[in-house]
């Protein structure tokens, strides 16, 4: 099943809330999935909350060709340098303040949870701290956000939003680009390093281990979240819940909100959740290699360094190298590059800005070429090996390119 399947419907009812349970009980306006059904629908105006680092804004942009294709006005909430990249697809543009990846390293919160993103007892409280100044922060870009708009497509780093939608009576979806919950071939993603640990427990033991940390891990997210999330909830007039709508047993399963798994069946297989029938699996949206490319002339320099020598290695993090500094990323590469062959060379992505005498010479010896954005379709092609972060673009990416590649795991949200 592909998004381009996905048929939208946005004219059931409004959400009844019952204030006789403390999770909000409604007939959500749905989203449905059917190959077969492709009559025309009534065009309508279509919000993607794209909130995060490049490697959220990019699928929904994907996405958003696909909703324009069918009649839909495509409209995408972003943080402001991603405003450039949403109107030259035809897309408005709608600003997110709150820019998650530059509060973590310009703010105290950020920075704190940056610092103790490795430490499987630190890491917990700071993080809650850092996403709880962020939801504050958040509410206040809803109004401009929200207006006018007949459908909310809700990502990963935007669910804090629902409550916003629930009270302007917008039906919405989730979209799920890497699952979180564990299943018997697949550790869940929300964990990150802390727990990594435990991989090397037998499979059966490690699959109950790992559904027992699921709980726990739900657990300190309602310990840590749900205090803001309620505040918002009853500032709005709405009734406080027990669990945070995204995770197991809370409102998106309670509302059958339709929940989309994003994610390559081949790659990871996500069982049906007998509680909501409304989660579905799709293909990760691409576009066509020719739609993506369109427009796109790679640098020369680089060009020439690639005609020169063997195929290079990519390291890059993407946003993801924030959770240290840019400094000791490259020189941990380049310690890497020490170990191999002389006329083995390396592309270093996203930290052209990092000042290293080492690093200097190795460009100037024809090792190493300091690249920056390069769409990933075309550089990917002409590489050895790629070693990421473990996103899902960067993954499902890598697999297309047929090329091999090793994932680092740098925090929470990794394909692993």
């Amino acid at each position: 099943m592909t998004m381009s399947d996905v048929n939208i419907d946005t004219t059931t009812n409004r959400n009844h809330f019952s204030r006789k349970t403390s999770i909000s009980r409604s007939t959500s306006r749905s989203s449905t999935s059917s190959a077969e059904n492709n009559a025309p629908q009534t065009p309508r105006r279509i919000l993607l909350l794209a909130i995060g680092s490049m490697g959220d804004v990019l699928p929904f942009v994907n996405i958003g060709v696909g909703f324009s294709r069918r009649g839909h006005e495509v409209i995408i909430a972003a943080n402001a340098r991603f405003k450039e990249l949403i109107e030259s697809k035809g897309f408005e543009f709608r600003e997110i303040k709150w820019d998650m990846i530059h509060e973590w390293e310009h703010t105290d919160a950020g920075k704190r949870m940056v610092r103790y993103s490795s430490s499987t007892i630190l890491q917990v409280p700071f993080t809650f701290s850092f996403l709880k100044q962020g939801f504050k922060k958040s509410y206040g870009d809803a109004e401009s956000a929200l207006k006018d708009v007949d459908f909310v497509l809700l990502g990963t780093g935007s669910t804090y939003m629902y409550p916003e939608c629930i009270i302007r009576n917008i039906p919405v979806a989730y979209i799920m680009f890497y699952p979180y919950a564990s299943t018997k071939n697949y550790t869940g993603a929300v964990y990150g390093r802390s727990f990594d640990s435990l991989q090397w427990l037998p499979f059966e033991l490690n699959f109950t281990v790992w559904r027992t940390v699921d709980s726990f891990a739900a657990r300190c997210s309602d310990v840590g979240l749900l205090p803001i999330y309620n505040q918002r909830m009853t500032e709005l007039g709405l009734p406080p819940v027990e669990r945070l709508p995204w995770l197991p047993g809370g409102a998106f399963e309670a509302n059958k909100v339709p929940v989309l798994h994003v994610s390559n069946k081949h790659l990871i297989k996500i069982p049906q959740n007998p509680n909501n029938l409304m989660e579905k699996q799709f293909d990760y949206p691409f576009l066509s290699i020719n739609e993506e490319l369109e427009n796109f002339e790679p640098p020369a320099d680089l060009v020439d360094f690639l005609r020169k020598g063997r195929r290079p290695i990519y390291f890059g993090y993407g946003s993801m190298h924030s959770f240290s500094t840019a400094e000791s990323r490259v020189r941990l590469w380049l310690e890497v590059m020490k170990k191999l062959p002389d006329n083995q060379r390396a592309l270093f992505a996203g930290v052209s800005s990092v000042k290293n005498p080492e690093s200097d010479k190795f460009v100037e010896a024809g090792r190493v070429f300091l690249v920056g954005h390069v769409p990933h379709s075309w550089m990917f092609r002409y590489v050895a090996c790629v070693v990421h972060h473990g996103g899902a673009g960067t993954t499902h990416t890598v697999v297309r390119a047929g090329v091999p590649s090793i994932t680092v795991s740098i925090e929470n949200c990794l394909i692993k």
